[in-house]
């Protein structure tokens, strides 16, 4: 059997310095994780009653785990959206067989970790175990409690984990990968887990890397899977949270090399004070949006930009610039030109800084509080970007032009 992986989505949410990618839309990065042979999981066993499926407008994109009864945690790319055009809810129970009945609970709130840095998550044979951490985490708060079956499994706060010890990942993904990447709908919403080894815990970065045993090289996590657990397999066989997946270590298509975690254990202050703050209702779910661009060159670009509503409208707040190459010195001289075509034109060209690890950026100051949806405008939604290098434009592999058109609201 295979367990599938998911896309991974990755999100930067800090101060605009970051790369992010989202799964869903055109030149996001993709790669939420499904798990590759697995085996279905049985609704006595532990991860069954503590993992669930997140949908998106009620179809399954990601997966997480039960903190509390009101509480998930998921990863963070899996929480980009955009406002008043996705509704989340959560998915309690597996189609495994028409085991117990499925129960969906809509969720009341969502939160990103602010300081997700997708930087160079586009490219996944990159920098795969950074010194600086990716924060790729997230917290979903529901509407009302979760089933009384449902039994949360402990986070692992207390005591070392050692790389070589056998952990458990699991999720909601596709049970196959196909050529490309491709996601196949069909084939996700059945809970599947694997048993693989832990490779290498990251201090530094806050993640963990995990390596499929010798004797299973297709055991991993693949489409659909991100946000799902890793599970500490303890001496007394019982299973502890360690992890929470967020991206492929290589570009490989086939999800089985390997694979890295953000460690839960290094963001339980954050996720606490977190869902504390979103059951209150004083948290924004839409502090960060983002879109993500891939030049014919192999550059990775993206807009990070917060939006402000305003009746029938939203209002551009900060819009920040990254671009990454991973051969970008800081030698480069390089500017990017924003321009949106909402009622007028509105247009500002920056120069980029250098921002160490291979990106520049830079922010949009022009663009604050300017009409950027345009929702009940009949003169459409269109803006796009271009970058400039060294004088020579960044070509747009889809429209071989070098402007990247996009949208801020869909």
């Amino acid at each position: 059997m295979k367990l599938v992986k998911g896309l991974f989505l990755f999100v930067s949410v800090s101060t605009g310095w970051v790369l992010v990618s989202s799964g869903c839309v055109r030149r996001t990065y993709n790669s939420n994780p499904d798990i590759v042979s697995g085996a279905l999981v049985e609704e006595k066993d532990p991860v069954y009653l503590s993992t669930v499926s997140l949908n998106w407008d009620g179809k399954p994109n990601c997966t997480g785990f039960v903190l509390d009864k009101r509480t998930i945690v998921t990863a963070a790319h899996c929480l980009a959206t955009i406002p008043g055009q996705v509704s989340y809810s959560v998915t309690f129970g597996s189609n495994n067989r028409s085991l117990k009945e499925t129960v969906l609970v809509p969720v009341k709130q969502v939160m990103a970790n602010p300081g997700w840095d997708r930087g160079d998550l586009g490219s996944k044979d990159i920098d795969p175990m950074p010194q600086s951490p990716k924060n790729d985490i997230g917290v979903i708060v529901l509407s009302e409690d979760a089933p009384e079956w449902v039994k949360p499994l402990p986070v692992k706060e207390i005591g070392d984990v050692s790389p070589g010890r056998d952990v458990v990942i699991a999720g909601y993904g596709q049970t196959r990968a196909m050529p490309g990447d491709t996601p196949m709908p069909e084939f996700s919403g059945f809970l599947r887990k694997t048993t693989v080894k832990l490779a290498k815990v990251n201090d530094a970065g806050k993640e963990l890397m995990w390596e499929a045993p010798a004797d299973n090289t297709r055991a991993s996590s693949c489409h659909g899977d991100s946000g799902g657990p890793m599970f500490y397999v303890e001496d007394d066989s019982k299973l502890t949270v360690i992890g929470v997946t967020s991206r492929s270590y290589s570009a490989a298509t086939d999800c089985t090399k390997m694979g890295i975690y953000t460690d839960v254990r290094k963001h339980m202050a954050w996720i606490r004070s977190t869902k504390e703050k979103l059951a209150s209702g004083v948290v924004s779910t839409q502090d960060w949006l983002h879109r993500y661009f891939e030049t014919k060159e192999g550059t990775k670009i993206a807009l990070d930009f917060k939006l402000i509503s305003a009746g029938v409208e939203y209002l551009a707040d900060e819009v920040w610039i990254n671009v990454y190459n991973p051969v970008f010195s800081g030698s480069e001289v390089t500017s990017a030109k924003l321009s949106s075509y909402i009622n007028s034109l509105t247009q500002q060209e920056v120069s980029l800084k250098f921002a160490g690890e291979h990106r520049f950026t830079g922010k949009f100051d022009k663009f604050k509080g300017e009409k950027v949806c345009a929702i009940a405008s009949r003169w459409g939604v269109k803006q796009d970007v271009s970058i400039q290098v060294d004088g020579k434009g960044l070509i747009d592999p889809l429209s071989g032009g070098e402007a990247f058109t996009f949208k801020f609201c869909n």
